[in-house]
């Protein structure tokens, strides 16, 4: 009965943009990559201002996050974004935007750090350093070697 119904999918839209996403998002960092994107100019230029009115840390930390997650098993990836995202939620950058979407409603965030450039990789790194004992633990050491 499903054969019946088997056909091919349509076109993706973002196939034919594959192109500039590929290389924009192959640089290294945040600030490259919104340089790529403006350069590209359409539907790339708008990409690079919403990322642009996100949160600088936010973004950065996000680019940082998926490229740490390259070769983690799906343990030790859970664990990362949970991690991370406890750092996220403690963050003024949370609040701030918590702020400026429903609580004053003036869709004008103050982002602290407010630049893609000033936000150092020291605080980047930061929302990846160990919990303690607060860490997730679905991966073991153990079960890396059975």
């Amino acid at each position: 009965a499903v054969e019946r119904f088997v056909q091919e999918p349509p076109a993706s839209g973002l196939e034919a943009q594959r192109e500039w996403i590929d290389d924009a998002y192959a640089a290294d960092d945040a600030e490259e990559i919104v340089g790529r994107l403006r350069a590209a100019g359409g539907e790339a230029a708008a990409a690079a201002e919403t990322i642009v009115a996100k949160s600088p840390t936010a973004v950065k930390v996000t680019l940082e996050s998926l490229r740490r997650v390259r070769g983690l098993s799906l343990e030790e990836a859970l664990e990362q974004e949970y991690r991370v995202g406890l750092r996220c939620l403690t963050g003024a950058d949370f609040r701030e935007g918590i702020r400026a979407q429903v609580v004053d409603k003036d869709r004008k965030p103050q982002w602290k750090p407010a630049s893609l450039a000033e936000v150092s990789p020291a605080a980047v790194a930061g929302f990846f350093a160990p919990l303690g004992d607060r860490e997730l633990k679905l991966h073991s050491k153990e079960s890396d070697h059975v």
